[in-house]
């Protein structure tokens, strides 16, 4: 069987790069100009250029977290707005850049530096936008909302470990269901979103069993070739787990996780004994 796993492949990072590719573009002259400045041995030249180059850089690594907050924001149902304004901040710093890039490193006149300063930071504006600043909800988002919101952010970075995980693995059918049970707590994380309400009946799902199954996953993984037992008793987990989401999912009711609970704690034991 193939194997259809999703390989976590830091989608998200990539795809913050391609956002900021511009202001790569936009600092990368002055890199050029500080390494030739410094190969020319004009010391006050490069200083002015590295300093330049420190604010301009900062600006964009600032701007970046701006758009990774803002694509965690736009991927969620629920999501409380971002409580730092690094894109704003970015913007100026750029802008700020420019300025002394202008002034000190090119000479240009103070009117025409202002000038590229303020089209700078007006131009990332216009073209990034700026930070989120409301709450995505319903109105006033209430307590359980935002509870809700901190415990699925939790969780989805437990998905993306899984994910990481689930891609070094060598047992293709373990692979196999190992994405199904990653694509069944997405739904079921998207049933929490749609109503915040029903996360006292799986909290408990979400912050125990998920975490230690992250945790088991990844002592799992770091065995290579596993002994058959042990691999057995993981693919027993693996269907207990799916078992359990299915029953999560149709019911949203508390459910006897007595048997699970005992297999993890049985399988982290052995792991224990192997060594890892």
């Amino acid at each position: 069987m193939i194997a259809k796993v999703k390989r976590y492949d830091g989608s998200s990072k990539s795809s913050i790069m391609i956002s900021g590719m511009f202001l790569y573009v936009l600092i990368f002259p002055l890199l050029l100009a500080t390494f030739f400045s410094l190969i020319g041995g004009d010391v006050k030249k490069f200083i002015f250029n590295l300093i330049a180059y420190v604010i301009l850089f900062s600006g964009v690594k600032i701007a970046k977290k701006g758009f990774l907050n803002e694509k965690k924001y736009n991927s969620s149902k629920l999501a409380l707005a971002p409580k730092h304004r690094y894109k704003l901040l970015g913007s100026l710093i750029l802008g700020i850049g420019s300025f002394f890039a202008s002034y000190f490193c090119v000479g240009n006149s103070l009117l025409s530096t202002i000038m590229l300063s303020l089209s700078t930071t007006v131009g990332f504006i216009f073209y990034y936008g700026l930070d989120p600043t409301k709450d995505k909800g319903d109105g006033m988002l209430s307590g359980v909302t935002k509870d809700a919101i901190k415990v699925i952010e939790e969780v989805k970075e437990k998905l993306k470990k899984l994910e990481e995980i689930n891609y070094t693995l060598y047992n293709e059918n373990i692979k196999d269901n190992l994405n199904i049970i990653i694509e069944d707590i997405e739904d079921l994380v998207t049933k929490v979103e749609d109503n915040p309400q029903l996360l006292s009946k799986v909290r408990k799902f979400f912050k125990v069993y998920l975490k230690r199954v992250v945790n088991i996953t990844n002592e799992f993984s770091k065995m290579g070739k596993q002994d058959e037992s042990i691999e057995r008793n993981y693919e027993w987990m693996l269907k207990e787990l799916k078992n359990t989401i299915t029953e999560q999912k149709e019911l949203l009711e508390k459910k006897d996780l007595v048997g699970l609970d005992i297999q993890i704690e049985a399988l982290s034991k052995q792991l224990k004994e192997e060594g890892v």
